[in-house]
């Protein structure tokens, strides 16, 4: 009974298309699809890219320490502007003092016992000389010859260690004062403080800036500011250097930035362990956008706010467009090795009261309609209609229109 009921139904659904109609079979009973249709027109086509992003500094740095000690103090506050040199935070410098008074007395021992070497070398060379006058005459023998030459030779070696000793020495001075030194921090560039963390008594641990724990604060030049963002592999291939933007920030309603993209990442925000089949969601890529504005607008804005981007990837004028709920996307095999499936974008266009499918090359394409590069003309009748109905069209089918859109001027 089952068989026959299809069988049944089949023919039905043939006998709808026939006629000119269509139904779609639901718990609700038969639908009849009407469908409606639209002139193809020339307009504006604007694709963008939006996405949600921060607010940072163009150029920015971390401050941290190559020497570990307690914080003495801190001479910055969060937000202050500073120049390069200013002296931000002072570490405990009794330990590295003590290193350097060290270093400095061995260096003079080093350079006492130099002395020495030298006075002893200097008195034992000229002892040698004279010896060698008196060998050359045959006046001293061979042994008080060679005994005066091993003397001289043993004074130029400890005259040499001496002089190593010296420079070794000299070598602690200079690391003991570059440590000392390192205990007062200085702004490596001019800037406002942005992310100050340190506190006064905290042990500042020495370590590479780009570790968290080992950035006591943030300067960042807010002369030129960006709007970071992370954008979809989906779209990223939309965007190149110099595109414009806009962005609106939310600590800031009712105010546009205008900007333009500098930087797109070439690689993706997957971390380097993780391989692109275990993630299996789209991977993102960061993008920068800088703003531009009047200073005192600029000015209001703070790195870590939150902002809206939205990037004109693309622009075309007074273009043949079709919206998109008119477009269906098709498998398509050909060409190739037809292994894997390519999509295919096709319409329907009327046809005095049949639907003609076409396949169309797009190209610009925004959220409502796509630009149309191949495929229609301007002036004629698209069919559009619910996407079940659009998927149960074929080449030369009836089509039934909405009582709004029959008749000659109905699609105008």
């Amino acid at each position: 009974m089952k068989r026959k009921r299809w069988y049944v139904l089949g023919a039905a659904t043939l006998l709808l298309a026939s006629l000119g109609g269509w139904k779609v079979f639901g718990r609700g009973g038969d639908v009849e699809i009407l469908y409606t249709v639209e002139p193809i027109k020339r307009q504006d086509i604007k694709d963008s890219v939006t996405a949600n992003g921060e607010i940072q500094a163009l150029s920015r740095v971390n401050v941290g320490t190559t020497v570990t000690g307690e914080i003495k103090a801190i001479h910055v506050k969060d937000g202050q502007m500073v120049k390069a040199g200013d002296l931000l935070v002072t570490l405990d410098q009794e330990r590295f003092r003590q290193d350097l008074n060290r270093a400095e007395l061995s260096l003079r021992m080093a350079r006492q016992d130099q002395d020495t070497a030298e006075a002893t070398f200097r008195k034992v060379s000229g002892a040698f000389r004279r010896q060698q006058a008196l060998f050359d005459q045959g006046l001293i023998s061979l042994d008080q010859h060679q005994e005066a030459k091993l003397a001289n030779d043993n004074a130029d070696i400890t005259l040499q260690r001496a002089k190593v000793a010296v420079q070794q020495a000299q070598s602690q001075v200079a690391l003991a004062q570059d440590a000392l030194d390192k205990t007062e921090l200085r702004a490596p560039m001019a800037g406002r403080i942005t992310g100050l963390k340190a506190e006064k008594g905290e042990t500042a641990i020495a370590g590479q800036t780009n570790i968290a724990s080992a950035i006591l604060m943030v300067i960042s030049d807010m002369s030129q500011l960006l709007a970071e963002c992370k954008i979809s592999e989906l779209e990223v291939a939309k965007l190149k250097l110099g595109q414009p933007a806009e962005i609106q920030v939310d600590a800031i309603p009712g105010m546009v930035f205008q900007g333009c993209v500098v930087n797109v990442a070439t690689s993706s925000d997957r971390l380097p362990n993780q391989s692109s089949t275990s993630n299996q969601e789209a991977q993102n890529y960061k993008v920068r956008i800088q703003l531009a504005g009047r200073a005192e607008d600029l000015d209001r804005l703070r790195p870590g706010m939150s902002a809206r981007v939205a990037v004109l990837a693309n622009e075309v004028k007074q273009v043949v467009a079709v919206p998109l709920q008119a477009i269906l996307e098709r498998e398509d095999r050909s060409g190739g090795l037809g292994l894997m499936a390519r999509s295919r974008s096709t319409v329907y266009v009327l046809k005095g009261d049949a639907a003609e499918e076409r396949v169309l090359r797009l190209g610009a394409t925004t959220r409502r309609a796509a630009e149309v590069l191949e495929g229609l003309k301007e002036g004629e009748q698209i069919i559009s209609g619910p996407p079940k109905g659009l998927g149960a069209l074929a080449q030369g089918r009836k089509v039934k229109l909405a009582k709004a859109t029959e008749g000659p001027g109905a699609a105008k």
